[in-house]
């Protein structure tokens, strides 16, 4: 089961939307603590909240949306009013692109079009890394946040005269609502350069892995949406940090496809 800051961040909204979805009736949690409250969410209801948000995205009320999933709209129907929405957003100015990437994901998810992920069970190692980060609530608070932050870690190594041992890491953890996003390096035992903090990623002895490779980053929400839905199937439980590790970016090498392990801590 997920937390809702977890389910927040995989299905690209925000807590107080998924609050607004439960209200309503359109997106239930699979269980709330009677004593906490705390609402718990099932990654199999990951595909529910997809097309939720990619009708809503589409132009429908939250009422018409309920309709629309409440009489099992099929997925070569939903697939048809995506595509439609996605050739009105090519005719439309530039300010309209991010818009237009987000619902093509959406699109890309729900057909499934894509070949399903091969899963590595393994152990993790401890890192030691030098980071900025910053406590974010939304899917998008993390898409404008961590390429900003790894420049600036980028730009503090370079001044400092600190070499990279390792691949750059992104890490999430769950804090409440929200969770703590960093950009992170690999420098060893090289002292730490102004302005960033030293902190140690603990090992895991079990993780469930996924590579994620692409011309950008559009496809990697839905591999992580995979890989927790695998870890779910396998009967396991997501727990702790869990990492990015940049394998290959265009920033490295220009021309270079995403290259990305998804690592996911288990027990």
């Amino acid at each position: 089961m997920l937390s809702i800051g977890e389910f927040a961040r995989l299905a690209g909204v925000s807590v107080r939307m998924l609050r607004h979805y439960d209200q309503l009736g359109l997106l239930r949690p699979e269980r709330v603590d009677p004593h906490s409250g705390y609402r718990r969410y099932a990654a199999a209801q990951l595909e529910r909240a997809n097309q939720l948000v990619a009708l809503k995205d589409l132009g429908f009320t939250l009422e018409q949306v309920g309709v629309l999933l409440d009489d099992g709209l099929d997925a070569a129907a939903l697939t048809q009013l995506l595509r439609t929405r996605r050739d009105a957003l090519h005719a439309q100015i530039d300010a309209d692109r991010d818009r237009l990437r987000s619902v093509e994901a959406r699109l890309r998810s729900i057909e499934k079009e894509n070949p399903m992920s091969e899963f590595v069970e393994t152990a993790l190692p401890e890192l030691h890394l030098v980071q900025l980060s910053a406590r974010v609530t939304e899917l998008a608070e993390i898409e404008d946040e961590i390429g900003p932050m790894f420049q600036r870690v980028g730009a503090a190594l370079d001044a400092a005269g600190a070499a990279r041992v390792g691949p750059g890491v992104a890490t999430y953890t769950v804090e409440g609502d929200g969770m703590i996003a960093a950009a992170a390096e690999q420098i060893g035992e090289t002292p730490t350069p102004a302005g960033l903090e030293a902190v140690t990623v603990a090992a895991a002895p079990r993780a469930l892995t996924t590579r994620y490779r692409g011309a950008d980053l559009s496809g990697i929400q839905q591999a992580w949406q995979e890989l927790v839905t695998e870890v779910e199937h396998r009967g396991l439980t997501a727990i702790g940090t869990c990492r990015e590790v940049y394998l290959s970016t265009p920033m490295d090498t220009p021309g270079a496809a995403w290259e990305v392990d998804l690592q996911q801590p288990v027990r």
